[in-house]
């Protein structure tokens, strides 16, 4: 079989070509890349925990702990959160699927994370994400935090109808809250915080 002359350049060509494609795109249309595949992984807990505690501005510590005692990620529901215990568990390889519990475990953390952070905001000093409601609760106010919470939660700017859709809790809640400043502002971080795209990566 005779070597093509041109095979040894179309790597090279292809490096310098491809951005270029992927740049100008053909007859002003945007192209963007898709996967070939398309599927989503869940984050650990350990992983979960890290990028709640990071945007919530919390040690991982802090965010929950049942009983007092027990860390829920590192602990309580460390095995439910998609971790390992080989030591004293024998568990050396995650859960092939997740555990009923799991949705129970990621509330309860979640909850817990949220409803500290909004207590540390409201106690006094520079509030991370929650002053806006604590200064004067309104329309504005909530979508400031719902715009806060996904940029911190999410990594990303939120788009107009995730905004309206957080600040519309508010109005579910409002016939059985007793507290629908706090209600609503946990609320809204619950939801950011459990969503797929916090969950899974």
């Amino acid at each position: 079989m005779r070597p093509d002359p041109l095979r040894g350049l179309a790597r090279p060509l292809l490096a310098v070509l491809a951005p270029l494609l992927f740049t100008l795109g053909c007859g002003g249309e945007e192209y963007t890349s898709v996967s070939a595949k398309a599927r989503v992984n869940a984050k650990s807990g350990a992983v979960w925990g890290r990028d709640l505690a990071n945007g919530l501005g919390l040690q991982e510590w802090e965010l929950c702990s049942e009983l007092g005692a027990y860390d829920c990620i590192s602990e309580a529901h460390r095995i439910t959160l998609g971790g390992v215990e080989p030591t004293e568990l024998g568990i050396d390889e995650p859960l092939p699927n997740a555990s009923v519990s799991a949705p129970i475990a990621v509330d309860r953390v979640a909850t817990s994370a949220c409803g500290l952070r909004f207590d540390r905001d409201k106690s006094g000093g520079a509030a991370v994400i929650f002053g806006p409601v604590l200064q004067k609760d309104n329309d504005r106010a909530r979508e400031d935090v719902a715009d806060a919470l996904v940029r911190r939660l999410l990594s990303r700017e939120p788009t107009k109808a995730e905004l309206e859709s957080l600040v519309a809790l508010y109005d579910s809640l409002a016939p059985i809250s007793t507290d629908l400043t706090r209600d609503g502002a946990v609320g809204m971080c619950v939801i950011v915080a459990t969503s797929t795209e916090a969950l899974f990566y």
